[in-house]
């Protein structure tokens, strides 16, 4: 995937503002696959504890809980910085190309 969108208004979500963003709506107009937004490590660590991953990395997991039919959402570390992004519902190593792509775009737009 090559495709990632920031979503929200470009700060780093609290607690309320990331239940607001993953909470968005599950219709194709609203949740696409690489669609992304920043949050807190406490978030990041708040979503690990609910459920157990689907796909895990360590520093990235999948929910087991998908958002549609086809995506989830997916929870990564980076450094100290926290993200959230819809992913397509597959395999692990769809998710770790995934990831390995998101990872670099927030290198390429930090770099920018």
């Amino acid at each position: 995937m090559s495709d990632f969108v920031m979503i929200g208004d470009g700060t780093v979500a609290g607690h309320d503002q990331t239940f607001a963003l993953i909470n968005r709506g599950y219709d194709p107009e609203n949740r696409k696959a690489g669609q992304w937004f920043e949050t807190t490590p406490e978030m990041f660590d708040y979503f690990l504890n609910i459920l157990p991953p689907r796909h895990f990395l360590g520093f990235a997991f999948v929910m087991s809980e998908a958002a549609t039919e086809s995506l989830s959402d997916a929870w990564i570390m980076h450094g100290k910085r926290a993200f959230c992004l819809a992913v397509r519902n597959g395999s692990q190593m769809d998710f770790q190309e995934t990831v390995r792509g998101f990872l670099q775009h927030v290198s390429e737009r930090a770099a920018a």
